[in-house]
């Protein structure tokens, strides 16, 4: 947690949308889907992909509308946060229920799920190397893209500790 794979991920959603038929974004989807349910977060996202409101009566119902209603567009969702094989299941169960060229991006700190519902790509984030740390934390704490003089130890501290994480930084 902490390294960017939300904002990353949000960012390239966003600079490659305008090339989908439809897109959306389901935010948090272990917290969303625990508090909600995966039905809900079907709903969601054929609201937003078919831009009008539709109703699920079961997760079994969802996947076939997904499946139906969406097979033949070329969408881009973006799956953030995903914990569990059931999550992928319900909501991007598989290529065929998206158009040809579609795109799902999934962000998720467990990697074997992604391996296990046979993902086309993994991508991995690094963290950041001392020097990229050291300019990410003068830059917001003291608006300055160089070092400055005088707080050279506390902030190597700094970045010692958030050991390269960006969000910590």
């Amino acid at each position: 947690g902490g390294v960017g794979k939300t904002t990353l991920a949000s960012t390239v959603h966003m600079k490659i949308s305008r090339y989908f038929e439809a897109d959306c974004i389901v935010d948090n989807v272990r917290e969303e889907s625990g508090k909600h349910g995966l039905k809900k977060l079907q709903e969601n996202i054929l609201s937003a992909t078919l831009k009008t409101s539709v109703a699920v009566q079961s997760v079994e119902d969802g996947k076939r509308k997904i499946k139906e209603r969406l097979c033949h567009k070329k969408v881009l969702i973006l799956l953030d946060d995903v914990d569990d094989r059931k999550q992928l299941e319900a909501l991007a169960g598989s290529h065929k229920w998206f158009g040809e060229g579609s795109r799902i991006i999934i962000t998720t700190r467990n990697e074997h799920l992604l391996i296990s519902h046979k993902v086309d790509e993994v991508s991995h984030i690094n963290l950041l190397s001392d020097y990229e740390a050291l300019r990410l934390f003068n830059r917001y704490a003291y608006q300055e893209n160089k070092h400055v003089e005088g707080y050279g130890t506390l902030s190597k501290r700094v970045v010692s500790y958030a050991a390269g994480l960006p969000l910590a930084l």
